[in-house]
């Protein structure tokens, strides 16, 4: 966007340690400041206090055993970015009164 805040449009499969694969989909918000950007933009590691970046995913998945993440709505939030490299997510959910983990 003209202001710098990039929004994010991303679907992605996850296959488990078992062999499960889970479709997952999120939209967020990623804002930085100038200095920050450049940081990325030279490959280094940024951390959650560079940078605003929540995302919102949701899960699909035929996994019997993962199935319950069918029904979640999600909220993340980066905890480290290097570009070209990784990106980790703390991931949450609010408490569920239908099921008991």
């Amino acid at each position: 966007m003209p202001s710098g805040i990039l929004r994010l449009d991303v679907r992605a499969t996850i296959k488990t340690d078992d062999d499960e694969l889970i479709n997952t989909s999120y939209n967020g918000v990623i804002q930085c400041s100038k200095e920050q950007t450049d940081r990325l933009n030279n490959r280094e590691e940024l951390k959650t206090q560079d940078c605003y970046f929540v995302t919102a995913p949701t899960f699909e998945t035929k996994s019997e055993k993962y199935g319950r993440l069918n029904g979640l709505q999600t909220v993340g939030k980066m905890i480290s970015l290097k570009g070209g490299d990784h990106i980790r997510y703390d991931i949450f959910s609010p408490v569920c009164a239908l099921w008991r983990w």
